[in-house]
């Protein structure tokens, strides 16, 4: 799940590794997401996430804590 910006993040590996970002259709996939899902309050997550409504802070203070590191100044 993307945070901060739209699009589907992937990498390229080769020799090395390139960063990628590739723009889509969000209506669609909210649409198609919804229409094949029986998940409860599929529509709700699907706007939330693939609108980015969660920001990099939001994903960095949700996800640091289990990362394994120390975390103290």
């Amino acid at each position: 799940m993307p945070h901060g910006r739209a699009g589907a993040h992937w990498a390229l590996l080769g020799p090395g590794v390139e960063l990628r970002s590739t723009a889509f259709d969000i209506e669609a996939a909210i649409t198609q997401v919804t229409q094949d899902s029986s998940y409860p309050e599929i529509a709700e997550w699907a706007d939330y996430f693939l609108h980015m409504r969660a920001t990099d802070a939001d994903a960095l203070e949700a996800f640091a804590p289990r990362d394994g590191r120390s975390h103290a100044p």
